[in-house]
């Protein structure tokens, strides 16, 4: 984001997504049990102890953050880029970001779902700190799993297992003061959880009725607009199923949802029937159904079906869809387009075949997120309480990091930045590793996390922006 760029400090407020507030009764998901909170902030010995200060006492937003751009006020003959090709913003408006789109960003966040608690907690990758933390749903259920972040990083969608989707803002600037108070009243650490209606820093939740269960969601990078400096037109991709109890599908097949990311309003629907992407588990009448899901730089879909061992791409354009066998628990996109998932394997577009990595192995820890770094190497969580990485290209094994916790490291992530980050299942930590040193710093506070998708925003950042740099 930058100043300066015709920004009349109207924020996208939401208002056509469905009402704040509305009540829904679906009873918690129980794949994830209970943990501890802790209020602690640290890193592990070997980093320095971070500040663990989460702010003033008030409601107001003290971080002096420019000013975010508005699309209104735009010129008609706005210079536009279609993110589907290289990003190349040239001279233009001096003010705006221009030529430096890629370049380091102003702020970085790491969403991570305390599911149990059914709330996300917004970590702030570069302090350490946890400076908000926002419930799911406007009941406060949902069972929240999947978190992804827009390329601008100024907002996240989060899914929750028994369905809805809610868009919180990252940046105050954006947050609308619905009181008129002149401030805006909002979440400022993890012991500071606001009713949701009462949050302005939720900009809407979207719920899906007929559903019953909805785990992937995942955005689009849209258009940058030059004479702004906005990302225009970013969708939300989502995944439901229905005919199960909350957190379950049945045998009705399953529905993929592209959603405005401006207001939650649903664009298109497309259903994909049970005999060519079945939710259900053999004979069984329940499954999981579709589970984690990225986008390649394209805006192309790709979402893995739990315990099916298919993969599904849908089509941008033509919202025409394909299921390609094999797969596993952990999905991403690399920066040039093709998806992997966490044996690791990575996919063939060309033979739509699944290949295997060379001179070694990284053996699994029962299901992982799997992430690329900005290093052109693909990490996930390994045996043993650690995570490894493998090179994108040569599909050589690397090395192999052990963090202080030695449970599965479920949740695989990277900033946009470029750190590494894993978050423990079912604990209280996520660890941040650096991708040079292997130096690992360590948040405890969380409650049950059980997180897993593109909750930093650097896969997305990656397949808009940057090639490999190793």
């Amino acid at each position: 984001m930058a100043a300066g760029c015709g920004d009349d400090g109207t924020p996208d407020t939401g208002t056509n997504g469905d009402e704040i507030g509305a009540e829904q009764g679906d009873e918690q998901d129980t794949d994830a049990e209970q943990g501890d909170s802790q209020d602690v902030t640290s890193a592990d010995d070997q980093g320095e102890e971070e500040d663990s200060t989460a702010g003033p006492d008030t409601t107001s937003d003290d971080q002096g953050e420019e000013e975010s751009a508005s699309e209104e006020g735009m010129d008609e003959g706005a210079t536009k880029f279609d993110t589907l090709s290289d990003v190349d913003a040239g001279s233009g408006n001096p003010n705006c970001v221009g030529g430096e789109l890629c370049d380091e960003a102003e702020f970085s966040y790491i969403w991570i779902a305390n599911s149990s608690e059914n709330t996300v907690s917004k970590i702030n990758t570069r302090t350490m700190v946890e400076e908000s933390r926002f419930y799911s749903r406007p009941d406060q259920g949902g069972s929240p799993s999947r978190t992804s972040v827009s390329v601008d990083g100024r907002a996240v969608a989060i899914a929750n297992r028994q369905v809805g989707i809610t868009k919180i803002w990252a940046d105050h600037d954006d947050c609308v003061d619905a009181n008129t108070n002149g401030m805006i009243d909002t979440s400022t650490g993890k012991d500071d959880v606001r009713p949701f209606a009462e949050d302005e820093c939720i900009a809407w939740h979207k719920e899906f009725p007929d559903m019953t269960v909805q785990r992937p969601v995942a955005w689009t990078s849209g258009t940058y607009n030059e004479e702004t400096c906005v990302w225009e037109d970013q969708k939300i991709w989502t995944a439901t199923g229905n005919g199960g109890s909350p957190g379950q599908c049945g045998t009705t097949g399953i529905w993929v949802h592209r959603l405005s990311g401006d207001t939650g309003d649903v664009e298109d629907t497309i259903h994909i029937p049970h005999a060519e992407a079945p939710c259900t588990i053999g004979n069984i009448e329940w499954g999981l159904g579709p589970y984690g899901a990225a986008v390649d730089n394209e805006g192309n879909l790709w979402f893995y079906i739990w315990a099916q061992g298919k993969v599904v791409n849908v089509n941008y354009e033509t919202l025409e869809y394909q299921v390609i066998q094999g797969g596993s628990y952990g999905i991403t996109v690399d920066s040039e387009g093709r998806p992997w998932d966490d044996v690791p394997r990575r996919l063939n577009l060309d033979t739509m075949q699944w290949e295997n990595v060379q001179g070694g192995s990284l053996p699994g820890a029962g299901g992982s997120g799997v992430a690329q770094d900005l290093q052109g190497r693909i990490w996930k969580s390994v045996s043993g309480g650690g995570v490894g990485w493998v090179d994108m290209e040569t599909m050589q094994v690397g090395d192999t990091v052990y963090l202080p916790t030695t449970n599965n490291h479920r949740g695989i992530g990277v900033d946009v930045d470029g750190f590494i980050w894993a978050v423990p299942l079912n604990g209280t930590t996520a660890h941040k590793i650096d991708p040079d040193t292997y130096e690992v710093f360590t948040y405890d506070g969380l409650n049950a996390p059980y997180t897993y998708s593109d909750m930093a925003g650097g896969q997305l950042s990656n397949v808009t922006c940057n090639e490999p740099q190793g």
